[in-house]
């Protein structure tokens, strides 16, 4: 009897692609259960042993020729004429061989699950517009080891560390055709720029699959990944939060009118009823956009395109409760404050001066003009805000033409020594040595001015402001990109503003309250001071406190930080060189969101030749604390000279997460 049921059981998976392993453990009765077969059992239970993350259920049969395999990516495989149709690829390795494989984006943290299949003889199907990603992944990665700086477009570096093989490129309207079956297309942008979907009638019932659409019921991955430059706004890449939301958006409505019966997603639960789903996830992503465009930065240099960006999510009937603008706006500094194109010069009563950052070339020039004039005696420092390539590609040359020091937050002080080991937007490629850190609230003397150093990450988490205090009472708080009077500037994702309590934006708006009651407030791209209203505080303050509850029904994560943090995990260094038969060291950075200590599991994946010691190490770190987990790595004595990219595995709670963050490694 054992060995019928064994049989009944395995043979429920034959078509015989699908490689099913099985342990009998003895019980006094039990009953299998897979979909609507029921088979009754005594003396034992059949329990599957999967390879994957330990809450992978295993194939499961969706309908009698579909079956999924869950795990970090879901394994979709259509069975017909005993020959396999797969969707996404196979996580679980569960596959001798395929026909096919739908690709619906190419990002590395699905497509890996393809590979594979691939390599056995599976003809691939990507979308068309993403054929470079699938092929050129090398070229793009050898162009990215100096297009990484000065970088504004902010595109999701999840690029496969290498080519894919295509077999067939595909658009919408398209149909691919297999075994009788027509798979229609659907072009889907949104979570990815070129993303495509599949539609396809099985077993009476019509199955979507769409990609990272959509996460469960009516949630999304993050936030991060959708940024993007939204042109009918005139709004670049940098400044566009979330940009693709508007076809996302568009996208979801577009599934829908395809009246599909199940929604299969490339991540998460198998949304059996798509119409509540999709809406319930509009109606969020919509909610988010709607608070964030309430206190945004942005609409002070850019109102009449913030309407646009609200009409083109929200539609054009929308009302966004903007936050007026600051109580006090002067119209510009005092005179002892002179404002050069981005960057503040201070200047003494006996003409020597202290600059607040220096991105160009134009603002060298133009202090060197007001020497030649005699408005200023000398430079006797500078005080550098943040890493920004429009703040600091230019201190370098500043240092050596005007002989002065050079100051920041000590917060600040690695980005700017070792760019090359952070991959973050707008970054210089130009290393700023013999800094002076100053510890947050450090207080110096210059001429008759108090000068005080904070940290203060607000725009980016690596973030500083300079308050001013002159002899005769007034005050002024130099605090680089990060409020307008119109608001908050975290239009950019990447940028990495954080929503826990006493971080980000709580802690700017904290230490703003302990801020002279007389202070202005200095934007260095706003020549007008400003200062917000106690009430206006408490608003900012109240809308972030609601952006947090947004966010936490819109992600997956059991914190929301995880869906608006890219680099929550990061390898460190990004880049580095190195020669043949060189051993280096890298640190995957990991900072715990959750609000309890987390085991992180961490598995480099390195190119092969490459040895890595450890394979694996794990890591307990407590909530909101970042660690490190160190791995050294040898390079092959045979490596050639080119660009090779180091992938991470991350594991934690629910999640497994694969090829999730890179880093280079230039073999010169």
């Amino acid at each position: 009897m054992r060995d019928k049921a064994a049989n009944q059981v395995l043979a429920l998976c034959a078509g015989s692609n699908i490689l099913v392993g099985a342990q009998m453990t003895q019980i006094e009765l039990g009953v299998f259960v897979m979909r609507n077969k029921i088979i009754t059992v005594t003396g034992f239970i059949l329990i599957f042993t999967l390879a994957g993350l330990c809450r992978a259920a295993g194939v499961q049969e969706l309908s009698p020729h579909v079956s999924i395999c869950q795990d970090s990516v879901n394994g979709v495989f259509i069975e017909r004429q005993g020959r396999t149709l797969v969707v996404y690829g196979d996580p679980c390795k569960k596959l001798k061989k395929a026909d096919k494989v739908l690709f619906t984006h190419s990002r590395r943290d699905v497509a890996w699950a393809g590979r594979a299949l691939l390599e056995s003889g599976a003809e691939s199907v990507v979308p068309l517009n993403e054929v470079d990603k699938f092929e050129k992944a090398g070229e793009f990665w050898s162009a990215f080891v100096k297009n990484r700086y000065h970088d504004y477009e902010q595109q999701t570096t999840k690029v496969p560390a290498e080519p894919l093989r295509i077999d067939q490129a595909v658009r919408g309207g398209e149909i691919v055709t297999w075994q009788g079956l027509a798979v229609r297309v659907l072009d889907t942008p949104g979570y990815s720029r070129n993303s495509v979907s599949y539609f396809v009638d099985v077993d009476g019932t019509r199955y979507g699959f769409v990609g990272d659409l959509i996460f469960g019921d009516g949630q999304l991955l993050d936030l991060y990944s959708l940024q993007n430059a939204v042109p009918e706004a005139q709004i670049g890449g940098y400044h566009g939060y979330a940009g693709r939301l508007g076809d996302l958006i568009s996208s979801l409505r577009e599934v829908l009118k395809q009246n599909p019966d199940i929604l299969v997603p490339a991540r998460g639960p198998v949304i059996e009823s798509p119409k509540p789903a999709v809406n319930r996830l509009i109606q969020r992503l919509q909610a988010a956009y709607k608070n964030y465009l309430s206190i945004n930065a942005g609409h002070w240099y850019f109102k009449e395109r913030y309407e646009t960006l609200a009409a083109r999510v929200l539609g054009a009937d929308s009302q966004v409760d903007w936050m007026p603008y600051a109580l006090v706006v002067k119209e510009a500094p005092p005179n002892w404050v002179v404002p050069i194109r981005n960057s503040r010069l201070l200047l003494s009563k006996d003409g020597s001066g202290f600059l607040i950052d220096c991105g160009s070339k134009a603002i060298m020039a133009e202090v060197t003009k007001l020497m030649k004039e005699g408005q200023l005696s000398r430079l006797d420092g500078i005080f550098i805000t943040h890493y920004h390539d429009d703040h600091t590609d230019k201190i370098a040359e500043s240092v050596v033409q005007f002989g002065c020091p050079v100051y920041c937050c000590r917060e600040l002080a690695d980005i700017l020594e070792r760019p090359e080991a952070y991959r973050l937007p707008a970054m210089t490629a130009n290393r700023i040595a013999n800094l002076t850190h100053l510890p947050d609230g450090h207080k110096m003397r210059w001429k008759e001015f108090d000068l005080t150093s904070y940290y203060f990450p607000g725009q980016t988490i690596y973030h500083g402001a300079l308050l001013v205090e002159k002899d005769d009472g007034q005050a002024i708080f130099f605090i680089g990109d990060s409020f307008t009077p119109s608001g908050i500037d975290d239009y950019c994702l990447q940028n990495r503003n954080f929503l826990h309590e006493g971080m980000g934006y709580f802690y700017c708006l904290d230490l703003i309250r302990k801020m002279p009651p007389n202070h202005l407030l200095v934007n260095q791209h706003v020549v007008e001071p400003f200062r917000f209203g106690k009430d206006q505080l408490e608003h900012i303050e109240a809308v972030l406190e609601k952006r947090k509850e947004i966010l936490a029904d819109l992600f997956p994560w059991d914190e929301p930080n995880y869906g608006i943090d890219e680099r929550w995990a990061r390898i460190y260094p990004y880049g580095q060189k190195a020669r043949a038969g060189q051993s280096l060291e890298i640190a995957v950075k990991i900072l715990n969101h959750s609000n309890s200590s987390q085991i992180f599991t961490v598995r480099p994946n390195v190119p092969e030749g490459f040895r890595l010691e450890p394979q694996t190490a794990s890591a307990s770190i407590e909530s909101r604390k970042e660690a490190e987990i160190h791995f050294k790595i040898t390079v092959p004595d045979h490596a050639s000279k080119s660009v090779y990219v180091i992938t991470t595995d991350v594991k934690f709670g629910k999640w497994d997460l694969r090829r999730w963050c890179e880093c280079m490694v230039e073999i010169d």
